[in-house]
C-alpha cells in the first residue's frame, strides 16, 4: 500500500474515507492476503465508521469518494469483529435514506447469509437490522421517512431462495437469551409478514406454519413480556389477522396453478374415483356444489384450511368424508369446513382493521382450530341425527359452542377439551337458552329487517285503530262553554248585577267549513259530538244541552261539516282563549277598588295546564282555528290527536301511541322468535347464500328479495 496511517490511533474522519474508499478493496485480487497490520487498520477505520456515518456530510463525502463499494467489499470478505463494525456502518450509512438505493442481489444475499450462519449476536443483529430496512423500504410503507421504496419483500425473497432455512433461524432467536436479538428477530419476521406482496403470500404463511413461529410467540407471551416486547407481539398479531383477512379475500380461481394443485390434493385424499354414487358429479362426492364459488364466503384461505386439514389428517379426513352414507344424511365436508372457516373468521372479526389491544392466542393457532372445530361439527351433526337440511341448525350449535369455549379459555389443550367433551345435550340446551333471551340475535341483519317490517305493521294497526276512534265519535265541551268566564259585578250605571260571557270567535265561513258561533253559549248548548265522515274527507258535529246517547251512530243530528282538506296543521293549544272580555271589562271593581264578586269557572282556572296538556286544535294554512278538542283524558287526547295526524298521513306525536307502537313492534318480533326458537330455524347472520340457478332455466332467470 502507498499510504501509510498511524494504526494505533483513532483515525480521522478524513482518514477513515481515504482508507476504506482508495485503500482497502478486497476484491481486487483473489490471491491477496492482508497481513496483521492491514487487517488492524481495517477494524479500526471500520469501527470508527460506525459513528462518522450516522453525520449526514460525512456519509455524502464517503459515498461520492465509492466509499459504499468498498463497505460493500468488506462485508462480502471480513469476518468477526471487522464484519460486526462494517454491517453497523451499513447501517448507520441506511439512516439517511439516500446513498444506498441500488445494492445488488448479491450484497443482499450476503447479508441473509450472515443471519443463518453467523452465531454471535453481535454481527447477526446488525444483519437482521439491515434486512429489516430493506423489507419496510417499499411502495407500501407510507412512513413520512421511508424515501427509498425500490426494495421490499421481493427482495428479501430472493435471498431467501439461496438461504431457505432464514426464517427458521429468525424465529429460533425469538427466544434468544440475548433480549436485542429477540426484538430485532421478531420486528423483521413482523415487516415480511406486514410487506409480503400477493404473490408470496400464500408461501410466507406456510413457511410460518411450518416453522415454530407460533410456538415460540406463544412462549414469549406467557413469559410476562416487556412492555416494549408486549406491543410488538400485538403488533404481530394484528398483522396475522390482517393477512388472514387479506387471503380471506383472494378469490379462488381455477387457472392458478396453486389452486388446482391444492384441490387435486384433496381429491387425490378422498379415493373416491371408483366410488359410483348415482347422479352425482365429481366435486359432489366430496361435498362440493361449484367449488370456486362456494369459495366465495371465504376466498383462499378457507382453500388453504380444508386442504390443511386433509393433509395433516389423512385417516380422519376417509372417516368424515362419509361417501357411503345416503346424500340426506351425510354432512358434506367441503361445505362443513368452508362453513366452520367462515364461523371462526366471522368470530374473530378478521375483517376488522382495528389494532388488537390483547392477547388472543388461540387465533394464532387457527389451523389448530379449524381443525378441532371441523371434528366437533361433525360429532354434533352426527349426535343430532341431522339432515342436510338442518345444516344451518349445526351451524348455530358449532357458534354456540365456539363462543362459549373462547370465553372461558385461551389455552389450546383446555380447547381441545372443551370441543370434544362437551355432550351435545349441553350444547343444544346452552343454544335454546340463548335463543329464548334472544340476545345474540337482537343485533342480526335478519332481525333488524324484521322489526322494520314489524314496525310498518304496528302503525299500520294504530292508524286503522286511531281512525276507528274517529268513525265512532266522541263528546267534547262546546269551546264556548269551556271557556266561558262569568263574572258578577257592581255595575255604578245599573243596580242590577250583569253575567258576561265571553265567545271565543263571531261567525266565520272559510272554504265550507262551519265555526261555533257566539250564539251556543247563549243557548245554553254545553256538548259537540264530533264524528268522522264516512268517506274520512270531512269531520262532523252537532252542538247539543246534554249528552242524549253515549254514542251517536246516526250523522242526521250532525248538521255541520269541517272539510279536512282544508286543515294544515295540527297542534295543542297554548292558551284557552278569552276573546270578547276587554280589559274594562275582563274583571270588574267597585268604587272602593276591590272587586266586589268574581265567579271563575273552576276547570278554566286551577285545571287550565291539565286542559292545555289535553286540548288541541285543527288550524287551515291561515294558522286559523277550524275546531278546537278539550279531551277529559291523555287517552283521547292520544287517539283523536294522532287519529288526525295519522289520517292527514302524518307521524303521531302522543306517549301514548308511541309506548303502544313500540310494545306492538317489540312483543312482534319476540311471538316471531318464539316460533323460531320453536321450529328450531337458525337465523343467518349475514347475507343468505343465493342457491345456484336451477338447471335449464338459461341466463333469464334470476332471484330477487321478497318484502313482506
Amino acid at each position: 500500500m502507498s499510504n501509510s496511517y498511524d494504526i494505533d490511533i483513532r483515525p480521522s474522519a478524513q482518514e477513515a474515507v481515504k482508507r476504506l474508499s482508495s485503500g482497502f478493496s478486497l476484491s481486487e485480487s483473489s490471491n491477496y492476503v492482508m497481513s496483521p497490520k492491514d487487517d488492524k487498520s481495517l477494524k479500526i477505520a471500520t469501527f470508527s465508521l460506525q459513528g462518522y456515518l450516522k453525520e449526514k456530510e460525512f456519509a455524502t463525502e464517503f459515498l461520492e469518494r465509492g466509499g459504499l463499494e468498498s463497505l460493500c467489499d468488506i462485508i462480502k470478505n471480513s469476518s468477526g469483529n471487522t464484519l460486526a463494525y462494517a454491517l453497523n456502518s451499513f447501517l448507520s450509512l441506511m439512516e439517511h435514506n439516500s446513498g444506498w438505493e441500488n445494492l445488488d442481489d448479491d450484497i443482499v444475499a450476503r447479508i441473509a447469509h450472515v443471519v443463518v450462519n453467523e452465531q454471535l449476536a453481535t454481527i447477526a443483529r446488525p444483519a437482521i437490522a439491515i434486512l429489516l430496512k430493506l423489507t419496510c423500504a417499499n411502495p407500501a410503507n407510507t412512513s413520512e421517512f421511508n424515501l427509498i421504496t425500490n426494495y421490499g419483500y421481493p427482495t428479501i425473497h430472493k435471498a431467501m431462495e439461496k438461504e431457505p432455512t432464514l426464517i427458521t433461524i429468525l424465529v429460533d432467536r425469538l427466544i434468544s437469551q440475548e433480549y436485542l436479538l429477540s426484538t430485532t428477530s421478531l420486528s423483521l419476521l413482523i415487516a415480511m409478514l406486514k410487506y409480503v406482496t400477493d404473490e408470496y403470500r400464500s408461501i410466507l404463511s406456510s413457511a410460518y406454519d411450518n416453522s415454530n413461529l407460533k410456538k415460540n410467540v406463544l412462549r414469549l407471551m406467557n413469559n410476562h413480556p416487556s412492555d416494549e416486547l408486549k406491543v410488538m407481539i400485538l403488533e404481530y398479531q394484528t398483522v396475522f389477522i390482517h393477512n388472514i383477512n387479506m387471503r380471506h379475500g383472494t378469490a379462488v380461481s381455477m387457472h392458478n396453478p396453486r389452486h388446482i394443485n391444492m384441490l387435486n390434493d384433496i381429491w387425490d385424499a378422498a379415493k373416491v374415483d371408483q366410488v359410483d354414487i348415482p347422479g352425482a358429479k365429481k366435486w359432489k362426492k366430496i361435498g362440493f356444489t361449484v367449488p370456486q364459488r362456494e369459495f366465495g364466503r371465504t376466498g383462499v384461505f378457507g382453500l388453504e384450511e380444508m386442504h390443511l386439514f386433509v393433509i395433516k389428517n389423512k385417516d380422519l379426513f376417509a372417516k368424515v368424508k362419509q361417501i357411503h352414507r345416503p346424500e340426506g344424511k351425510r354432512c358434506p365436508f367441503a361445505k362443513a369446513s368452508i362453513e366452520v372457516t367462515d364461523l371462526l373468521c366471522n368470530l374473530w372479526n378478521i375483517t376488522s382493521t382495528n389494532a388488537v389491544a390483547e392477547f388472543q392466542p388461540l387465533i394464532l393457532s387457527f389451523n389448530h382450530v379449524h381443525s378441532t372445530t371441523l371434528q366437533t361439527y361433525f360429532r354434533i351433526f352426527h349426535d343430532m341425527e341431522a339432515t342436510t337440511f338442518d345444516f344451518s341448525k349445526v351451524s348455530a350449535l358449532v357458534r354456540s359452542q365456539l363462543r362459549s369455549v373462547f370465553a372461558s379459555t385461551k389455552d389450546i389443550n383446555e380447547f381441545d377439551r372443551n370441543m370434544f367433551n362437551t355432550p351435545y345435550q349441553v350444547i343444544r340446551d346452552r343454544r335454546l337458552k340463548e335463543l329464548e333471551w334472544a340476545d345474540d340475535l337482537l343485533g342480526r341483519d335478519a332481525i333488524s329487517n324484521l322489526r322494520t317490517r314489524l314496525s310498518k305493521q304496528s302503525y299500520e294497526f294504530l292508524k286503522k285503530q286511531r281512525i276507528s276512534c274517529l268513525l265512532e265519535g266522541a263528546w267534547f265541551p262546546c269551546p264556548q262553554s269551556n271557556q266561558r268566564i262569568s263574572v258578577m259585578v257592581n255595575n255604578n250605571n245599573s243596580n242590577n248585577n250583569t253575567l258576561l260571557s265571553s265567545p271565543t270567535s263571531s261567525n266565520i265561513s272559510t272554504g265550507g267549513m262551519m265555526t261555533p258561533t257566539s250564539t251556543t253559549a247563549a243557548s245554553g248548548k254545553r256538548w259537540r259530538y264530533y264524528k268522522l265522515s264516512r268517506s274520512k274527507k270531512a269531520i262532523m258535529y252537532g252542538d247539543f244541552s246534554e249528552k242524549i246517547a253515549p254514542v251517536l251512530k246516526s250523522y242526521e243530528t250532525l248538521p255541520n261539516r269541517i272539510d279536512l282538506s282544508s286543515v294544515s296543521e295540527i297542534r295543542a293549544i297554548r292558551k284557552i282563549s278569552t276573546a270578547g272580555l276587554t280589559n274594562g271589562t275582563s274583571q270588574m271593581f267597585n268604587s272602593s277598588g276591590s272587586p266586589t264578586a268574581t265567579d271563575v269557572t273552576a276547570s278554566n282556572v286551577s285545571s287550565s295546564s291539565s286542559l292545555n296538556n289535553l286540548s288541541f286544535a285543527l288550524y287551515n294554512d291561515k294558522s286559523m282555528t277550524i275546531a278546537d278538542f278539550y279531551c277529559a283524558t291523555s287517552t283521547q287526547a292520544a287517539e283523536w290527536k294522532d287519529g288526525f295526524s295519522m289520517l292527514l298521513d302524518k307521524r303521531f306525536t302522543s306517549k301514548e301511541t308511541a309506548e303502544i307502537f313500540h310494545t306492538l313492534t317489540e312483543v312482534g318480533v319476540k311471538v316471531k322468535l318464539l316460533q323460531i326458537a320453536g321450529d328450531r330455524v337458525e337465523i343467518p347472520h349475514g347475507v343468505v347464500e343465493v342457491p345456484p340457478v336451477p338447471p335449464g332455466l338459461g341466463s333469464g332467470f334470476f332471484y330477487d328479495t321478497i318484502e313482506s
